[in-house]
């Protein structure tokens, strides 16, 4: 679940804040933002508060606090991620170069036509070798100026 506001800058806190800290900053801004106490007007200010009251009961249960900066850091890793690719796609002159490739799982279609690719492939090989068996023929045959070479190198071992 992406978030997309930072409570601590709506509470006006580090990322380090304890809890007295975060008790203090909430007491300070729910004076602020609180409908009775403010000149915004109701709506906007009930709104805030509402805001304001979320960040406060999220960050104070260390749990969810911390599942909260997980996700938060995975977001800003990507956000960083696209903002990089975007910067490279737009002064990268290659035009094949894609955006964003997504790595997904196989699907059951792509992995069995893999499978299929890899036995076909398999089956041919010993195929091939059973027919270069029964026909007597070696499996590594040498090049013919390899061969050459030994017959020459054979010839002048025989008349020396």
């Amino acid at each position: 679940m992406p978030f997309t506001r930072d409570y601590y800058d709506l509470l006006g806190v580090p990322r380090s804040a304890d809890a007295s800290t975060l008790r203090r900053a909430f007491h300070k801004q729910s004076k602020v933002f609180h409908p009775d106490t403010t000149s915004l007007p109701s709506s906007q200010a009930a709104e805030k508060f509402q805001l304001l009251c979320e960040a406060y009961d999220l960050l104070i249960d260390p749990k969810r606090r911390k599942s909260y900066d997980d996700n938060l850091s995975d977001q800003k890793i990507s956000e960083k991620t696209l903002f990089k690719e975007e910067l490279f796609s737009k002064s990268s002159s290659f035009n094949g170069l894609k955006k964003k490739e997504v790595l997904r799982p196989l699907s059951g279609g792509e992995l069995f036509s893999l499978i299929l690719l890899g036995a076909t492939f398999f089956l041919s090989l010993i195929i091939c070798l059973i027919v270069l068996f029964t026909k007597g023929t070696e499996v590594q045959i040498l090049p013919s100026w390899l061969i050459a070479d030994q017959t020459f190198d054979q010839i002048r071992q025989v008349s020396s």
